[in-house]
């Protein structure tokens, strides 16, 4: 049941720098994830940038997002301010020996839909590439959250861990120095085996303060029942 796996997925602080999956692993969890995803038209516009254990590139990322919480307060409140500290539900990057990087790519149309737009004398817009990425990035991350929800069932179902960032630059030459990416990124996400998880950081008094939000306030009824 998808209960089983998803209900035990927990935030990494720290990976194990000495337990590791191997690129087959990775490779069978992405294999596994794929087909359980659909794409509008079966377009698929986006690419997932693996990287592999690499400790100075893993650094170098997470100071690539830590430089944006800064970056984000500095502009928000015109310094970082005298109380900050490192975010820790950012440490996941820096320790992470599988870095996956969502975003968004040019995607040609399947024969079936190539012939039917054609037929039509309709617009396949996901080979264009400023629509790719400035009109499609909405759109393109729903879909990449769905795969990287399908991709944390098969990581979890192989007992190791997973965890998310949203928190990086999105101005695409804050980039520079990760020359395979086409566009800014939409989503990171890490894989590896925990060692530390956010809730053993936590005091028992914010555990309880640190809590999802009401079903009540997601999910909203708008017809009544009679």
């Amino acid at each position: 049941m998808i209960q089983d796996s998803l209900k035990n997925r927990k935030h990494v602080v720290d990976y194990s720098t000495t337990i590791i999956p191997t690129r087959e692993e990775i490779n069978n969890i992405l294999a596994t994830a794929y087909p359980l995803v659909t794409s509008k038209q079966k377009g698929y516009p986006y690419q997932v940038h693996i990287l592999g254990p690499n400790k100075s590139r893993s650094k170098e990322l997470w100071e690539l997002c830590e430089g944006n919480k800064i970056d984000t307060d500095i502009n928000a409140l015109g310094k970082a301010g005298s109380k900050y500290r490192m975010n820790p539900g950012l440490y996941h990057v820096y320790s992470s020996p599988w870095t996956l990087i969502y975003g968004p790519r040019v995607a040609p149309a399947n024969a079936f839909h190539r012939r039917a737009f054609d037929n039509t004398n309709s617009l396949w817009e996901l080979d264009d590439k400023d629509f790719v990425n400035t009109h499609n990035r909405e759109s393109c991350a729903i879909e990449i959250g769905m795969l990287a929800k399908a991709i944390t069932g098969a990581v979890l179902d192989q007992g190791w861990d997973t965890s998310y960032n949203v928190c990086f630059p999105r101005q695409f030459k804050k980039w520079v120095n990760f020359p395979h990416l086409e566009f800014t990124p939409a989503l990171i996400q890490t894989i590896g085996k925990g060692v530390k998880y956010k809730w053993e950081t936590m005091r028992p008094e914010n555990s309880k303060l640190d809590i999802d939000a009401p079903f009540d306030d997601i999910f909203k009824y708008i017809d009544k029942e009679d």
